[in-house]
């Protein structure tokens, strides 16, 4: 896909209830899909960054990717795609700007390959993470660099044909929990000890003024995510974006 086309007029799609008080809605975005006139949804800083991309895939993906965001976001909001207005914290986390209701919407974007995972909350901070497994990884330099002494010592332990596939999970429950913090890799990853066991836990940072509630996420097959939290999350809904290019 490339940019162009005619420009999509400015109306917003039917209405979505926003989560409940600490509920999370997880959205799984095909970015083979991308909704219709999805680069005409972005702003002109984001159409500018997409005619960068040096490789028509990345262009696709990353067109698809903020297309989907802005539609998802836009009908929560009750406003056009286009109309959103985000800012980017000193690490480059985005937030909504503009209304009080544009402001109170949390959200986060994690894309890897064809897949991406858009989480949203109302009012609380929010990180989500996924990354296609990779059979070559992990080396030992990257474990050593992104894994505690603990974590390290567990992975030794494992069959080495399980290894990859827990690192990863390991791996994006680290990453979620720094990009609810809004720190992105600013925080060094073995600082967060989360170890091997893919499982809902409970994590403290010095960074953070309450707990991180972090848990792994059902994923597309050769794929691991996770979801975290500042404080705690009640139920997670799963919706999908649909070719058709409406969410369900």
């Amino acid at each position: 896909m490339r940019p162009g086309g005619t420009p999509r007029p400015r109306e917003a799609a039917a209405p979505l209830a926003r989560p409940q008080l600490r509920d999370v809605h997880i959205w799984e975005l095909d970015l083979r899909h991308p909704p219709a006139h999805a680069f005409d949804l972005l702003d002109s800083g984001e159409q500018e960054r997409a005619r960068r991309f040096v490789f028509a895939i990345d262009q696709t993906r990353y067109i698809a990717a903020h297309g989907w965001m802005r539609q998802i976001l836009g009908r929560y909001l009750g406003r056009a795609p286009q109309d959103l207005t985000f800012i980017f914290g000193p690490h480059g986390k985005p937030a909504l700007i503009g209304r009080r209701d544009d402001v109170s919407l949390c959200f986060n974007l994690s894309h890897s390959l064809d897949k991406a995972l858009l989480a949203v909350s109302n009012g609380m901070p929010v990180g989500v993470d996924i990354e296609a497994i990779r059979p070559d990884l992990p080396d030992s330099a990257l474990a050593a660099g992104v894994l505690t002494e603990g974590e390290l010592d567990e992975l030794a332990q494992l069959p080495p044909r399980q290894q990859t596939a827990v690192f990863f999970s390991c791996w994006t429950r680290k990453e979620a929990c720094m990009k609810a913090l809004g720190l992105g890799l600013a925080l060094e990853p073995k600082t967060l000890h989360v170890g091997m066991m893919p499982a809902r836990q409970r994590v403290i940072a010095d960074e953070a003024d309450d707990f991180i509630d972090v848990s792994p996420l059902p994923s597309p097959s050769g794929h691991a995510a996770a979801l975290a939290t500042l404080g705690g999350f009640g139920k997670v809904l799963y919706r999908q974006a649909t070719a058709s290019g409406r969410p369900d």
